[in-house]
């Protein structure tokens, strides 16, 4: 199978091109290829960005050699990174657009409804929300907290729940993060213009900055997006002559503010016609201060990734606060001093932007890796402790820093010195319990023991239970 095959354009018959690339006069059917430049029963992917470069490139016949090369480049990583299944049923082959990791999804298993912004935005109910009340006005059984139901058969791709999911347990298999990483590293010095891999292509002047890239434009959140600004050290031009999915709006809207904050410039120049795509063509340019590869890539939640991106563009100032949206939301919790340090908050936060200090018994709060669902809000067993507001992101350094939120010492023993607890949760667990303990001084010192040294305390006589109370 050849790697990459070019079949001559007539408008550029003599164009120069690099020798990893095969070129052929004219369609060979029988021959098998991962990229091409026109459609081929035998090849894997068709970069339609090829042609459309060279039909309306200013750049000479060298720099679009050197251009072309790139365009292959990117669907040839496309293809490397591309998870896609496809399953054969007795009704046909139908694929899986998307993959799930439930560990990071904001509604699985969780006591209370926190997210389900996927089936919100879903057209065609392949992904649906299925808990014990909605089981039950249905008919159907659920035996655990909630889940998602998935139905792949039902996905026409339309990429809506990808921009939308705050963590990223929903991921594009033909598209990931992870590629769109290596995929905007090429676009180093170009002008990106994004263009929806199903729509038909402009017939539009392109000056020699601009290098295209076609792909499903709703999966473009924030996170795609920065990338590819900050990969590039450019703005963006993004062609999107249908409407766009929420999450795609919000993010360009998200980007556009921070960008406005900290450059004086927008981020993404959204055209909707021909001749807003010409205008937004012209004025796009290069950022070169803007740019920026991270040494790391965090793997656990786009969060993550995107906080290190947006700590570097903020460096040591401070930027003022841009806001949140319905959709794709930000903002930071407050803790009172009622906090005992039980941690339920920081098991129910799946995105680690709640975290615990073993070594100084602090509980930590990271802003940047918040999605704001509320499940540690719902969790915390105190009343009025913890409250969450969705204020958007401030720009400023301490914003993906972690904070401490509460401290307190460890509670040894008093019998043993062995720890038992942080100091509040046994003050507490003991100022509910001894007024039920009805002055018994034994059942009280219990209290303070661990469990080795509670049964010592209510069996042994001879114990001066007055000793424990000092």
């Amino acid at each position: 199978m050849l790697e990459f095959l070019y079949i001559k354009n007539p408008q550029c018959p003599d164009l120069p091109l690099h020798d990893h690339i095969e070129v052929l006069d004219r369609v060979d059917s029988s021959l098998e290829c991962v990229v091409s430049n026109v459609p081929l029963q035998g090849a894997k992917r068709v970069g339609r960005e090829i042609n459309f470069l060279l039909e309306n490139s200013a750049q000479s016949p060298l720099e679009l050699a050197q251009s072309l090369s790139l365009l292959y480049e990117v669907h040839g990583l496309q293809f490397d990174f591309d998870s896609t299944k496809h399953t054969p049923t007795p009704e046909g082959t139908f694929s899986e657009f998307f993959s799930y990791n439930k560990e990071i999804c904001q509604y699985h298993q969780r006591r209370v409804e926190c997210c389900g912004k996927c089936s919100e935005v879903c057209p065609t109910q392949a992904i649906t929300k299925l808990d014990p009340q909605i089981a039950l006005d249905q008919g159907l059984e659920c035996e655990d907290n909630r889940h998602l139901l998935i139905k792949h058969q039902a996905c026409i791709d339309c990429g809506q729940c990808i921009s939308v999911c705050p963590s990223g347990s929903l991921s594009y298999a033909s598209f990931s993060l992870e590629c769109m990483q290596e995929v905007a590293k090429l676009y180093r010095g170009y002008i990106p213009l994004l263009l929806d891999h199903r729509a038909d292509l402009p017939l539009t002047p392109l000056k020699k900055e601009v290098l295209p890239l076609c792909v499903n434009l709703n999966i473009l959140e924030q996170v795609a997006l920065l990338t590819l600004l900050q990969e590039s050290g450019s703005q963006i031009v993004l062609y999107a002559p249908q409407d766009l999915g929420v999450g795609t709006l919000e993010s360009i809207a998200l980007l556009n503010g921070i960008y406005a904050q900290l450059y004086q410039e927008e981020a993404i120049l959204l055209a909707s016609d021909l001749a807003s795509l010409q205008a937004c063509l012209q004025r796009a340019k290069c950022l070169e201060s803007t740019h920026f590869t991270p040494p790391t890539i965090p793997a656990r939640t786009k969060r993550d990734l995107f906080a290190q991106r947006l700590q570097h563009a903020i460096g040591q100032g401070d930027y003022g606060r841009v806001p949140s949206a319905s959709f794709i939301r930000y903002g930071h919790i407050e803790i009172n001093s009622n906090c005992t340090l039980c941690l339920s908050c920081v098991g129910a936060c799946n995105t680690n932007a709640l975290s615990i200090d073993g070594n100084t018994y602090t509980l930590l709060f990271n802003p940047s890796l918040c999605t704001t669902c509320g499940y540690c809000e719902a969790t915390c067993p105190e009343k009025d402790c913890l409250h969450l507001e969705r204020d958007g992101i401030a720009l400023n350094p301490s914003y993906s820093t972690p904070k401490i939120m509460a401290q307190d010492s460890l509670f040894g023993c008093k019998m043993c010195g062995k720890p038992i607890g942080t100091t509040k949760s046994v003050q507490k667990i003991a100022q509910m319990m001894i007024p039920r303990f009805q002055g018994d001084a034994r059942r009280i010192a219990t209290l303070y023991a661990c469990p080795d040294c509670k049964v010592k305390i209510m069996l042994e006589d001879m114990l001066d239970i007055n000793s424990i109370f000092k």
